[in-house]
């Protein structure tokens, strides 16, 4: 459906600085960024500054990025990107291309970094007078309330655009949310009666045929994005920036081939957790198989972990999950001794099985790398416990940061973790070939192994 009964809150929040901006969208103080020549809407986040950068995929654009404050250096973050910019009063330059996700700290600033997401251009829009596509375009800032997705329908929300809303669907088949806007929650955070009332800025229940592709999702009320018993779902190029302290990323709860890839999340807690919990869906809790994340970059605010498997494990298999060709930029210290950059924390009955990770780099993570539990938590709801077993870790590199201790514990002797291999772990070049140079605790395990 179109929006033309859509009521729109402003003028534009574009990246085009012929066009006023809306009333109520606030530009960053911090950062000035221009683009090809071009200056870019830079956004104001609670805790950091975001620009979205559309360019074509096969082509170099120059950067110039103006900090408020004076700096002596900056880094910038994925190491992996070798971005080095040159540095000329005030002034940063230096070329990107589509598909970079940067973190940008003058003096190493993790207070207010600057975020330059740079999406590659659409090869096609949806029809704005199309009955099955909710359009949200025109560079406004919208207030769209809860959005509802049927079937065969799309919400697309262009370059430029910001849309304050949730999307909800239920039992539909082949949708899609597009674009290179935002979709803002930061107006809820607060904002409730209790707990019960919190907002899930993408809520996807026994859904098929899903695609999320493109769009910024801005700082809700609880955990992002959320498919519960979906199937087939693709997740690319997604941009997720929070500051809500149970605000996890992506939440894979019961769902089975889901893709996930070149997506950038900065998250107050998990930034991808893999689940199983019954309270989301009236015939209980599905298995979950077939996860494919990759070639994304992470940031773990101080709560929750990286890559999360678990707490919730209330199905009979957890398999097939695959995690490859990630950046962790950061991993920061929770201290309830339960956060990690790789964690799989098995609360429930589940057997979690065949869980690889490759190519993943570090570059701080402040207290486990790796964390494999079956335990007892809070979050248990079943009265037996799980097993983990065929765990494979390759090619995982701590590059930057500290060196962390990591813990595998199973429950008990009936309960054991079974067959984890590490294969070219290394901190800073230096290759691990035991527990004990990987500073790694192992009780009620067995078949652990180095290479």
């Amino acid at each position: 459906m179109a929006n033309n009964d859509t009521q729109d809150q402003g003028i534009s929040a574009g990246i085009d600085p012929g066009l006023p901006l809306a009333k109520d969208w606030k530009p960053s103080a911090d950062y000035r960024v221009f683009a090809g020549g071009r200056e870019a809407a830079v956004h104001c986040s609670e805790g950091t500054s975001f620009a979205i950068i559309v360019c074509p995929e096969a082509e170099e654009l120059a950067l110039e990025v103006e900090a408020a404050a004076a700096f002596d250096r900056v880094v910038v973050r994925p190491l992996s990107a070798g971005i080095v910019p040159s540095a000329d009063g005030g002034k940063l330059r230096f070329a990107v291309r589509a598909g970079h996700k940067l973190s940008i700290e003058p003096d190493g600033d993790t207070k207010r970094p600057l975020l330059l997401f740079v999406q590659p251009e659409e090869a096609a829009k949806p029809n704005a007078n199309d009955p099955q596509v909710h359009y949200y375009g025109g560079g406004r800032v919208y207030d769209a309330g809860r959005i509802v997705l049927r079937a065969n329908e799309t919400v697309y929300i262009e370059e430029g655009t910001i849309v304050r809303g949730t999307i909800f669907a239920e039992e539909a088949v082949n949708i899609a949310v597009r674009g290179r806007g935002v979709l803002d929650g930061s107006g809820w955070r607060g904002v409730r009666a209790s707990d019960d009332e919190r907002r899930n800025m993408i809520k996807l229940i026994g859904c098929e045929r899903v695609v999320l592709e493109g769009i910024t999702v801005l700082d809700g009320d609880s955990w992002h994005v959320l498919p519960i018993a979906c199937r087939d779902v693709t997740v690319v190029g997604l941009n997720i920036v929070t500051f809500e302290g149970t605000g996890d990323g992506i939440d894979i709860v019961g769902c089975e081939d889901v893709a996930i890839s070149g997506c950038f999340i900065r998250s107050n807690d998990d930034c991808i957790a893999v689940k199983a919990v019954d309270y989301f869906h009236p015939s209980g809790c599905k298995d979950v198989r077939n996860v494919h994340v990759s070639d994304c970059v992470m940031w773990n605010a101080p709560w929750g972990n990286a890559l999360e498997i678990g707490y919730e494990t209330q199905c009979e298999t957890i398999e097939n999950i695959v995690f490859e060709h990630i950046d962790i930029i950061r991993c920061e210290f929770e201290g309830w001794q339960s956060g990690g950059t790789f964690t799989i924390h098995n609360g429930d009955r589940a057997i979690v099985r065949n869980v690889r990770y490759d190519n993943i780099r570090i570059e701080d993570s402040q207290e486990k790398l790796v964390d494999i539990k079956v335990l007892h938590s809070k979050y248990s709801r079943d009265a037996e416990r799980g097993f983990v077993r065929d765990i494979r870790f390759s090619n995982i590199h701590i590059v930057d940061g500290p060196f962390p201790v990591s813990v595998i514990r199973g429950f008990d002797e009936a309960h054991l973790i079974e067959d984890v291999s590490f294969t070219n772990l290394t901190a800073y070049g230096q290759r691990l070939r035991s527990a004990n140079e990987a500073r790694m605790v192992v009780e009620l395990a067995k078949g652990i192994t180095f290479e």
